[in-house]
């Protein structure tokens, strides 16, 4: 297994290739796996019934074979990743070169355990294509122990699934964009 039960600090899980790598690539992973984790955490949501509309179509990525494209502007730095969900484990591109990582069941757990301690509170804003798939816009507030994120999250209306993500952390200082593909995913090794 490439990845440790240790919470990274910004609550998600961290690769133990990621801790043998200079700091740039762990900021990039810990980005990576903080984006994941707080699309799927949520304590003691406020608008409950908009949170778990958000948090139910956040584990079906981890049910679906799922191809994320990440795009981050760390502290002014633009960098890229990507995911792959499938066949019960997750794959993560970096550097062009593509490892595989943790199993979505793990990743599930975290996710529960994040649960207990974060609160999020989320609120339906519109409805809006997606690449021509009306999807409900969704923003996201989550405080965990550790960080703040703000996002808007757009779920496919059909299907429940995440179409895209946008997550600010640190007040607007890092950025992360997701886009999520659903069609002709597989592993990539």
């Amino acid at each position: 297994m490439l990845y440790s039960q240790r919470e990274s600090a910004t609550g998600g899980i961290m690769p133990i290739w990621f801790m043998q790598t200079t700091r740039r690539k762990r900021l990039l992973c810990a980005l990576l796996g903080f984006t994941f984790g707080q699309l799927l955490t949520g304590g003691k949501p406020l608008a409950a019934q908009d949170c778990k509309l958000v948090l139910d179509a956040m584990i079906k990525v981890m049910d679906n074979p799922t191809h994320a494209y990440v795009t981050m502007d760390v502290s002014g730095k633009p960098q890229t990743a990507e995911s792959i969900y499938v066949g019960g484990l997750i794959y993560a591109k970096y550097d062009g070169k593509w490892s595989a990582g943790t199993t979505t069941q793990e990743m599930k757990e975290i996710a529960g355990k994040n649960r207990q301690t974060n609160k999020t509170t989320c609120h339906y804003l519109k409805d809006e294509p997606v690449n021509g798939e009306m999807a409900a816009v969704y923003s996201v507030h989550d405080v965990s122990p550790r960080s703040t994120s703000d996002s808007k999250t757009w779920i496919s209306k059909s299907k429940g699934l995440p179409l895209r993500s946008d997550i600010d952390m640190e007040g607007g200082k890092n950025h992360i964009s997701m886009r999520y593909e659903y069609g002709n995913v597989k592993p990539p090794m």
